[in-house]
């Protein structure tokens, strides 16, 4: 399987103080911030932490968080091992496994994870008990202590706060799931958190739709905007959620290299890596490679890489691309074709982000540019 190594080129970006500011001379690293392993027992992940980390940099990431369920995954060996010279790094980090059951019978089980990045401890959801260990949260434990007393966005509010207290970033994972998590509560987070626009598990749905009863499900992408046009400071990530390492050839296996971020930091060290995150100093991606990028309040300019070849160095000549820039409630600004996309910022759209495609469905997604007072960044 070869992917996109879309983090190895020095590139160029401009963000003026307003829309998230960057020194000069940075690089791009690849990275994906939803991990599992098998680095306890019965995990749900079916290799080590030291073999993931091995697949990640050789398959041209940079960067890796492994999130396993209520346990901290230890890295400082992964990093002694892989991260010489500074050409990888491995973060601790943790999935906060909330479930939520129903408070009526019959009603739908709901979902409310939360990847907590950089915590320096773990963190058990709303209503489990802390002296079971992480394999019971994955079992029948993880419907028996749901707590049928709390909304999701309790258990939201609850978490994103011990996830702050523990020094982390928090990251709002597979927003809609199989059961669906509502914009109105979403919208009752105060404080900034990332927020997976793309999530690769195969049975998760980040493109939403309408079901036999015409009820509609919200993409991943439409919560994202519904979140910015309140007001709320979300950056979007695409990550893998990478579950399986061995069968490539099962459609329905949680695999690796599918959705990635690409930070932008002036070195590979934790202490900038995080600061990019927490600064929005990065791009999601399901494949498509920025090659410039420049924005501020005044302008928002895109030069995108064409891909190469399958077993070739060359670029492909083929492959078309379309820009949306995107502002507050999900209104599309312009849509502009080609490899060169340019907006001119009127003032009053509230943000603009862009979102790619390509035409081989490919996609990749801007961090908002704001254009009002809110925070810029993660405290």
């Amino acid at each position: 399987m070869r992917t996109v190594n879309a983090a190895l080129a020095v590139l160029s970006i401009t963000l003026t103080a307003a829309a998230h500011a960057a020194p000069a001379a940075q690089h791009w690293y690849r990275c994906n911030t939803h991990t599992h392993t098998a680095s306890f027992p019965n995990s749900d992940a079916n290799v080590s932490a030291e073999y993931a980390a091995q697949w990640y940099k050789r398959h041209g990431y940079q960067c890796l968080v492994i999130t396993d369920h209520e346990h901290l995954t230890p890295v400082e060996p992964l990093n002694q091992e892989l991260g010489g010279e500074g050409t990888f790094l491995v973060i601790s980090g943790q999935e906060v496994t909330q479930g939520l059951a129903p408070a009526v019978p019959g009603g739908a089980f709901r979902w409310a994870h939360v990847n907590g990045i950089n915590t320096d401890k773990v963190i058990y959801p709303v209503g489990f008990p802390k002296e079971l260990p992480p394999q019971m949260l994955l079992g029948d434990a993880y419907r028996k202590y749901a707590p049928t007393d709390r909304s999701p966005a309790q258990a939201y509010i609850s978490n994103i706060d011990a996830i702050y207290e523990a020094g982390g970033i928090p990251q709002v994972n597979h927003p809609t799931g199989r059961w669906g998590v509502r914009l109105e509560e979403l919208k009752k987070i105060s404080r900034p958190f990332l927020f997976e626009v793309w999530n690769a598990f195969p049975s998760i749905g980040p493109l939403g739709g309408v079901d036999e009863g015409g009820g509609q499900v919200p993409s991943f992408e439409a919560l994202w905007d519904g979140l910015l046009s309140e007001g709320k400071t979300v950056w979007g990530v695409a990550s893998d959620d990478t579950h399986d390492y061995l069968n490539f050839d099962d459609p329905t296996a949680p695999t690796p290299g599918h959705a990635w971020i690409v930070v932008q930091a002036p070195s590979l060290t934790l202490t900038s890596i995080l600061d990019a995150l927490r600064r929005g100093h990065f791009y999601a991606s399901t494949g498509i490679t920025l090659a410039e990028y420049r924005a501020d309040r005044k302008e928002i300019s895109i030069t995108l890489s064409k891909p190469l070849a399958w077993k070739a160095t060359t670029q492909r000549e083929d492959v078309l691309f379309t820009t949306r820039f995107i502002g507050s409630g999900g209104r599309v600004l312009a849509q502009v074709t080609g490899l060169a996309p340019h907006y001119t910022v009127k003032g009053d759209e509230g943000y603009v982000r862009a979102a790619v495609t390509d035409s081989d469905g490919r996609r990749a997604w801007t961090q908002p540019v704001f254009l009002d007072d809110r925070p810029n960044a993660i405290p």
